[in-house]
């Protein structure tokens, strides 16, 4: 049916806004204390991005990475918090 598909493109929007959200922080994890260490996930995740029209999404699979892009952030937001101390000391 065609409400099927309309609550799959907004599954694939919600996945795809998630992973956007983590690729725009690229440039802020390169600068941060995070340096190179999320490269090989932030590829990953572009070569994901690529293939969400294509996928079949749950709801629930949608959810969980929702919440992991918020606990993603949250942790990223901490460790900003505590790097003007960090780069004062290596002055």
């Amino acid at each position: 049916g065609s409400a099927r598909e309309g609550c799959m493109s907004t599954l694939q929007i919600r996945l795809k806004n998630c992973i956007q959200t983590i690729l725009d922080l690229e440039p802020d994890m390169r600068a941060g204390i995070w340096g190179r260490h999320f490269d090989e996930e932030l590829s990953t995740l572009k070569d994901y991005l690529q293939r969400v029209d294509r996928m079949n999404l749950a709801e629930d699979d949608v959810q969980r990475l929702e919440n992991a892009t918020a606990s993603f952030l949250a942790e990223l937001r901490l460790s900003r918090r505590g790097q003007p101390q960090q780069k004062r000391l290596l002055q």
